[in-house]
């Protein structure tokens, strides 16, 4: 039998979010520590690019099965949107162009590598904030919820602390930083999947 949003249980969302944001923590702890990571950048940024994509589904699922019309969710969205693609974007920089820039001839100048820094840190920035903004709509509207309350308030957390230690310069987006940022992230993800495979994240 297909299982359609809104019947209960998710499986589909759920374990798409789960299982997603697992992946990308073990990609973040593989990345490379440096802009040049050879073949092992480009598969660790590949992987997260296409881990991104289904958490994406996962969180679409989500959004569909609270409903587009809650204001909340339709923002959250909308910033996850915005964070997918400024993640999918700082990821390609670290894990394509720079390595072809790299390898290509003529030696490409300092100056066009430190224009590529800095467009995949302020990409990454983005996504983190972003994602902060998704989770904090997500979860003030879930917070609503008597059986999701603390699910909801965890959302707020996993949203706010990650994007306030970045603009206080606690944390900066080198591998350490993300690591911390996206893992808050992916916490909170694993939670939501678990609540919609249980069929918790409806009214």
């Amino acid at each position: 039998m297909t299982e359609q949003v809104g019947a209960g249980r998710d499986r589909i969302g759920g374990g798409a979010l789960i299982a997603a944001a697992l992946g990308t923590v073990l990609a973040m702890s593989h990345h490379p520590s440096g802009m040049h990571g050879g073949g092992l950048g480009g598969i660790v940024h590949g992987a997260m690019i296409a881990l991104l994509g289904v958490l994406s589904f996962g969180f679409l699922r989500f959004a569909q099965q609270r409903g587009f019309e809650r204001p909340l969710i339709l923002a959250g969205a909308i910033a996850y949107l915005a964070a997918f693609l400024a993640h999918v974007g700082a990821a390609t920089i670290n894990g394509f162009i720079v390595p072809a820039l790299t390898g290509g001839e003529p030696p490409v100048s300092h100056d066009l590598f430190r224009f590529a820094w800095h467009s995949n840190q302020a990409l990454a920035k983005l996504g983190v904030v972003a994602t902060g903004l998704a989770y904090l709509g997500w979860g003030l509207d879930l917070a609503g919820n008597a059986r999701m309350r603390w699910i909801g308030l965890a959302g707020v957390v996993a949203g706010i602390v990650p994007a306030a230690l970045l603009a206080a310069g606690a944390i900066t987006m080198n591998v350490t930083g993300a690591f911390i940022a996206y893992a808050a992230h992916a916490l909170w993800a694993v939670l939501l999947g678990a609540a919609m495979w249980r069929g918790m994240a409806r009214d």
